[in-house]
């Protein structure tokens, strides 16, 4: 029988998804000179069925930063929009932070993509799919440093200083954690970076 057109959608997009996980953690781990052929092999899937769901792997590393920075940026930006305490949006952060190494791990190989994407020194210019109008996670954490230190709960400095210091490490942990080491970063001491003692 031949297939309907929904059973063919699905099989699309998940031979999507199989291309976008594989091509995600081999980026992360072996930087942005995988080759096509490594990325169609750990997928499970033929070149040339790569190529149907993308040209050329500049496009295929456009969407994978367009979805990294698109999550990234409407969950912290989320969170800055918030009618609570700066303290309290910050702790609620960390804790999302934090389980990324026990149960969402692929944000973990976002976060090591994203840095690699940097280093490489080409793609944001090339990613013409980069949103101009959605804020980056430092801008957003600013935000909420910002209005942090309005309410006396928030470390005194430069709020993007401050933003930049925290995603460092958390990038930092996310180093350690793709080389396959145990990594349980402490909520409380990440919050340290941000918050006075008394509100950490």
């Amino acid at each position: 029988m031949p297939r309907s057109k929904e059973s063919f959608n699905a099989m699309r997009e998940n031979t999507k998804q199989k291309i976008e996980t594989a091509a995600l953690s081999l980026f992360a781990r072996k930087g942005l000179s995988v080759r096509v052929s490594e990325i169609a092999e750990a997928a499970g899937v033929s070149q040339g069925l790569l190529y149907s769901h993308y040209p050329s792997k500049d496009a295929l590393i456009a969407e994978l930063v367009r979805k990294a920075v698109e999550i990234s940026s409407q969950s912290i930006e989320g969170l800055s929009k918030f009618e609570m305490p700066a303290a309290e949006k910050i702790k609620q952060m960390t804790s999302m932070m934090c389980l990324m190494f026990t149960q969402a791990f692929e944000a973990v190989d976002y976060f090591m993509f994203m840095i690699q994407v940097g280093m490489s020194g080409a793609p944001l210019a090339l990613i013409s799919l980069y949103p101009e109008n959605l804020p980056n996670p430092t801008e957003s954490l600013a935000k909420i440093l910002t209005q942090g230190q309005q309410e006396n709960s928030v470390m005194p400095g430069d709020p993007l200083q401050l933003a930049t210091t925290y995603w460092a490490t958390i990038q930092g942990f996310c180093c350690y954690a793709i080389t396959g080491m145990s990594v349980s970063p402490d909520p409380q001491i990440l919050n340290r970076i941000l918050l006075k003692e008394d509100q950490s």
